[in-house]
This record gives structure tokens, sequence and C-alpha cells, in this order.
């Protein structure tokens, strides 16, 4: 019988299977390599690590990678090139993170009392408030980062998209390539990054993407930790060229007690939330992508090996 392997140390890898195989039809779904014939196997799901099984079985049609990121696995050369890579950015975690966006946001506006016309931000009452039109720009316009927009620009608020490579983008504002960066930047009076972590995007928020930021600008990363140049962050907000900064995820998670920026005063830190996993989200997600892939369609997140996401 058609398998679908899926990796045990999975989140809720139980509780994944159970939907899993209610939401598929002609699969039995199994957590381990020893309870299926490899040949049988013809999806397999993994998380984090490449298993090594995936180079035994031979039938192998299709790699389901749960969450949102590759760069923990794109380059394991135990990864087979020549069969389709997906990620599982479902829909759940697509509003969870560009949720979290919009929260950093809106509490940053809020403690900032001369972005509003109020001589105090204590005088702000339900009927009065109105966040003023800043422009958020947006470090990587995938499923998320598109998602993100959305609902930033329902929110009033102006969006510019900045990314590596040009296509057709939902949204009308978007910067491409390094050539274009500053001009992205000059625009951005709130920074968030979004973008998969690549050799091309480590340390791409640093010194010289700062000082190009307008002034007191604020900084979100639910990217990757390595995006991030941490020195820099903090040169930033010291001299003032920043107001302050979200950061969801660090080089070392969980991000060490005595670190700097647990103590900052312009740093909130939280551990690595934004986004997560809830395995019956991406159970269904996944049925659907299995479904749209065996009726010869080109499922969303597909991974581009030459671009390493």
């Amino acid at each position: 019988m058609k398998t679908i392997l899926l990796h045990s140390e999975i989140p809720g890898a139980q509780k994944f299977q159970e939907v899993l195989e209610a939401e598929t039809v002609g699969f039995r779904v199994a957590l381990s390599i020893d309870e299926v014939a490899p040949e049988d196997v013809e999806i397999a799901i993994i998380w984090l690590t490449v298993p090594d099984y995936l180079q035994r079985l031979p039938n192998l049609k299709l790699i389901l990678v749960c969450g949102s990121g590759v760069d923990s696995i794109i380059h394991a050369t135990t990864l087979p090139r020549h069969i389709s890579l997906v990620r599982l950015v479902d829909p759940f975690l697509r509003d969870r993170v560009s949720d979290y966006v919009i929260k950093s946001i809106q509490n940053h506006i809020l403690s900032r009392k001369d972005y509003f016309e109020l001589e105090d931000t204590s005088d702000l009452t339900i009927d009065n408030i109105s966040f003023p039109k800043l422009t958020v720009g947006i470090m990587g316009l995938g499923l998320v980062g598109e998602a993100t927009a959305k609902k930033l620009l329902a929110l009033g608020f102006n969006v510019c998209g900045w990314v590596r490579t040009s296509r057709p983008r939902a949204l009308p504002q978007v910067y491409v390539g390094k050539a274009e960066l500053g001009d992205f930047a000059r625009k951005s009076q709130i920074l968030v990054c979004l973008l998969p972590l690549t050799n091309q995007t480590q340390g791409i928020l640093n010194c010289h993407l700062f000082d190009q930021l307008p002034d007191s600008s604020f900084l979100i990363n639910v990217g990757r930790g390595d995006h991030l140049n941490e020195a820099d962050l903090l040169s930033a907000l010291d001299s003032g060229k920043l107001s302050g900064a979200c950061l969801d995820v660090f080089k070392v998670e969980p991000l060490p007690a005595d670190h700097l920026f647990q103590s900052h005063p312009k740093i909130t830190v939280t551990p690595h939330i934004a986004g997560g996993l809830v395995p019956e989200q991406q159970a269904t997600y996944a049925a659907r992508v299995i479904a749209c892939h065996y009726r010869g369609e080109i499922p969303p997140g597909v991974v581009d090996f030459h671009a390493s996401y």
C-alpha cells in the first residue's frame, strides 16, 4: 500500500499521523521506517533534519518539510535533489506570524506618544485612537510575507517589500535585489524581516542597512537569528538611529538569560513564539499539498534548490 512516512520527532507526531490518515485516501501513514516496506513509501514528511532513511526509499516522490524554513536541511548531502521538496506553511502558521508582526507594530506605536497629535498618550481612548500613516518595509514576500503585507494594507499602513528575485507579487511597491535595497530601506520606518536564511541573507540586518533607514526606525525580526548582526543592532539602538527592536529569533536559542538583549530597554525579546507548529493544522495542510501533487499541480511552498528556499 502507498505509504506516507512521518518523522517521529515532529512535534505532536501521533496527532499528526491520526489527522493525516483521516484526510488522505489510499495511503498508510507510518511513524517509523521499521514499520514499512521501503519500496511502498512515496511521501516523506520531515522536520529540522534529513533522516538517513530517505536514501533507502526507491519510489519516493515528494518530501514535505514542517514549518516555514529549510535552512537547517537544504545543504544536507543526504537530501535528494531530484525529488520535489515543499514547505508546509499552513494558513494557521501564516496567520500566527503575521498577527505577531501586527501586534508588535501596534505595541511599538502605542509606546511612542510622539506619533500622535495628543500631548499625552494617557488621553487615548477607543474613540480617538488612530494609527499614524507609517511605512512598513517587509523583507521577504513569501507566503508569510504576503499575508502580513495584506493585513497591514487593510489596517491603513503604507507597505513596501524587498525581495531577492523578481516575480509577480501581490504588493504594488516591491524593490528587487541588492541594487534596490537602499531605496527600500530609506522608505521603511518599521522594518520587518521575514526572509529565508541563505548565504546571501545571512547578516543582512547590519549597520550598512540600518544607516539607510529613516531616523528612529523600528526593527522586527521574525526570520532567523543569523539574519542579524547583534553588535550592529546594539550600536544603532544606542546611537538613536533605531528607536527599538522586537526580536523573536536568535543565533542561540533559547536566548541566554545573561545576553545583553534580555535587559536592553529598547529591545523586546520573545522566545521564538511567532510561529510554532500545530500538528492538526500541519496535517490538514499536508493532505491538501499531497492531493495537489498527485493532481499534477504545483503546490505553494515548493523549494528552489538553487535559491536555497
